[in-house]
């Protein structure tokens, strides 16, 4: 890294001018993004109004809540249907069905069971091999 660009700091109002221009700067970009967020919200509970996404929504068999979440729903069950395997797996994702979740749910699970042995062993120095940790 160059590190013969950087500026070093002088004095102690120096710093605090710097960190207030960033705390500044950091709380712009928190609200810009607080807005963009909201705003997205807005818009994607709102009702479908485009005809052709209206149709490609409804022929999916949902009539209930035609907005923009179902519709981005059912254009990723089309997708997934037709073979694309990355909208498959962000439906697993999303779905909590995905191998990471199941993964993640086991690591934590044998964890537990290891801290729970490990107690039982501290006083022999025996390690205890674990054969079942669905038990």
């Amino acid at each position: 890294m160059n590190e013969g660009n950087l500026i070093p700091i002088r004095t102690e109002s120096e710093a605090r001018e710097k960190g207030a221009a960033g705390g500044r700067k950091s709380g712009e970009t928190r609200r810009r993004k607080r807005d963009l967020k909201a705003a997205m919200n807005e818009l994607l509970n709102m009702d479908v109004v485009c005809p052709d996404i209206l149709d490609k929504t409804t022929e999916m068999g949902i009539v209930s809540s035609l907005d923009y979440n179902a519709a981005i729903v059912a254009a990723m069950v089309r997708k997934a249907a037709g073979g694309d395997v990355a909208a498959f797996k962000e439906i697993r994702n999303l779905i909590g069905n995905d191998n990471d979740t199941e993964r993640l749910k086991l690591q934590k699970k044998e964890l537990a069971i290891k801290e729970k042995h490990s107690g039982d062993n501290e006083e022999s120095g025996e390690v205890k091999i674990i054969d079942d940790i669905n038990g």
